[in-house]
């Protein structure tokens, strides 16, 4: 491992070496006309991290051809697990009313995902997730149903039912499954006719089998008395498997094979690893648990050897609780970018200079996009709630520039909030792209700027001589402008409480952008003048506005017919009222106190302004 590395995550590698044939031995329990399936060759693997910024349990269980996923989370109480879709990078959460629990085991290339809930008496129903909506599906007469499986080919659903007699068996369809002298069997996947799943003998081991045309193969670990479970979960229609095994004071693991031999595979770093499902490609998902104790998605793809082992590289890392400075380890061998960083690390944010323009760039888990593009050789800000333990994966930086930088996990111990963000969404509007929104902390007259994108917008600023930039009461004023620069809201105000400062980041909701809340002509500027001025004002309904000056004695000086305006801000030197200091006839009017007088069909107010030459 070269002493100086550099690190990009969200997807992360590394060389994994199987051991083929010495883990399993396979029997056939009949007599049965399967053709022997090759072995897979090729045993390594480059990962990819899944992640959701801000879910720290995230259990992958099922995944689509396209790369889409399913399983369960934690609810946002943590009192119970809800079934997710990962659809197109749509993060969606499903409970089925009154359960206790909710999971997806299953995703078919549709959308349809299918899995069981737990009712408040600890019973399994089986629930399908057809266009957004959750029903339940019990195998007929089952007294519990457990779905793990849908064909694509069929639509066939695959899984367990328990009768009234308290014996558990495989389905798939309507077809029950029953091992040869078993006392319990498992189904999980069907794929090109072939069902894999487990069973349980008399003697309680476990036993993993692929069954075709009525005929069962049998495949066990060595040391199946030693096993506190033994699980086949999917099988592809090139005929290999993933399958997933806990011993007796052991972790969970993973194996993939064939008929002819199965090897481990582990995520590297990982604490556990369980893979769930094998797409057609081959690729491998599941979950694993890093050493913080957080749960991840992994997706894991053949690669060559040499691939993988260019990107077989850990860097552990400790990140302390609060905010960090980091420059990453490793390169990934895909892009990484503010999103991703923000998932494997579980940060709340993630700043960047943009050194172009020597500004700070933020981004949060509430962004609509993924954010900037994470790079070698530089250094980003990350807020994590509590201390974060885990691995990056990766090949080592060439490039020397990339490579000075690495590796730089910087804990900085200071309890002062030196990095902040405040982040949130335009709403009441359609489209804000290319917006600005401006703030100011009124405390310190700092002023952070941020371009609105898909109406979100994340504001940052840092100082990174760790001094604070924001304290508890602070008072944050925002105002918007829009692509010309014009002023498209009323000033908003916040207050910096606690709860910002522990994830150095204010997260506000901007509403009536473009709409005020009442109309209003504002104090012209400046003000005195000599011997221009602009003259502000708000119209909360459409109408024909007008708008007057008169000297003290009342006399009228000019009149600004401004025609039939909408809804806005007229407040910006692009759309304000605009006065030279000239009467009607165009004569420069003498010193003095004079009044402005906007009229609307709904609306009329007068201000006083001064003259001083």
């Amino acid at each position: 491992m070269p002493t100086q590395i550099k690190t990009n995550f969200l997807f992360f590698t590394f060389t994994l070496l199987m051991c083929l044939n010495s883990l399993f031995l396979m029997k056939t329990a009949a007599q049965d006309n399967i053709e022997p399936v090759v072995a897979p060759t090729d045993s390594n693997y480059t990962f990819e991290s899944i992640e959701v910024p801000g879910v720290d349990f995230l259990a992958v269980t099922a995944s689509s051809d396209f790369e889409d996923y399913a399983g369960y989370t934690k609810s946002a109480d943590g009192e119970k697990m809800v079934a997710f879709t990962l659809i197109d990078g749509v993060f969606t959460t499903y409970a089925f009313p009154n359960a206790e629990n909710t999971y997806f085991y299953a995703l078919g290339n549709d959308g349809c995902a299918a899995g069981h809930y737990q009712d408040n008496e600890g019973v399994y129903h089986g629930v399908i997730l057809e266009k957004g909506v959750l029903t339940q599906h019990d195998f007929p007469g089952a007294v519990e149903t457990e779905i793990y499986g849908i064909s694509d080919e069929t639509g066939a659903l695959t899984g367990n039912f328990t009768d009234a007699q308290g014996v558990r068996r495989g389905f798939t369809g309507d077809t029950v499954i029953e091992a040869p002298g078993a006392s319990e069997t498992f189904a999980d996947f069907v794929a090109a006719g072939r069902l894999v799943g487990s069973y349980v003998d008399v003697k309680g081991l476990y036993h993993g089998y692929i069954h075709t045309n009525g005929q069962f193969t049998s495949i066990d670990l060595e040391d199946a008395e030693n096993l506190e479970y033994y699980f086949f979960h999917a099988i592809n229609t090139a005929g290999i498997f993933v399958a997933r095994s806990k011993r007796i004071g052991d972790v969970p693991r993973t194996y993939i094979g064939s008929a002819r031999g199965s090897s481990e595979l582990q995520v590297p770093g990982s604490v556990s690893t369980e893979g769930w499902n094998i797409n057609e490609d081959g690729s491998v998902v599941g979950t694993y648990v890093s050493s913080d104790g957080r749960r991840h998605g992994f997706i894991a793809r053949p690669a060559t050897q040499v691939v993988s082992d260019h990107f077989g590289n850990v860097f552990n890392v400790t990140l302390t609780k609060g905010l960090n400075m980091l420059s990453l380890p490793l390169a990934p061998p895909k892009p990484m970018t503010a999103k991703s960083l923000a998932g494997i690390t579980g940060a709340t944010v993630v700043i960047a200079l943009d050194a172009a323009n020597q500004r700070f760039m933020g981004w949060t888990p509430g962004a609509p996009n993924d954010g900037f593009t994470i790079e070698g050789g530089q250094g980003y800000i990350v807020n994590v709630p509590q201390t974060r333990n885990f691995a990056f994966v990766g090949a080592p930086w060439t490039d020397q520039t990339e490579a000075a930088a690495a590796p730089a996990i910087t804990k900085k111990m200071s309890h002062a909030v030196w990095a902040f963000v405040v982040s949130g969404n335009l709403d009441s509007i359609q489209s804000a792209n290319g917006y600005t929104v401006k703030v100011q902390n009124l405390r310190t007259n700092t002023v952070m700027t941020a371009r609105v994108h898909s109406n979100y917008f994340a504001a940052a600023t840092a100082d990174l001589s760790y001094r604070s930039v924001v304290e508890a009461g602070d008072k944050i004023e925002i105002t918007v402008t829009d692509t010309n620069g014009n002023i498209v809201s009323e000033k908003f105000n916040f207050t910096v409480n606690a709860t910002h400062l522990e994830n150095a980041v204010m997260t506000v909701k901007l509403d009536g952008i473009g709409s005020p809340k009442r109309s209003q002509l504002l104090q012209n500027y400046p003000n005195p003048f000599n011997p221009e001025t602009w003259i502000p004002y708000h119209l909360a309904e459409a109408g024909v506005v007008s708008l007057s000056i008169y000297d003290a004695s009342g006399k009228l000086v000019r009149t600004f017919s401004l025609g039939h305006k909408p809804v806005g801000f007229y407040q910006s030197r692009g759309n304000a009222v605009y006065w030279d200091g000239r009467n009607t006839l165009g004569e420069a009017v003498a010193s003095g106190v004079y009044f402005y007088q906007l009229t609307t069909p709904t609306f009329q107010q007068i201000r006083r302004l001064v003259i001083l030459k």
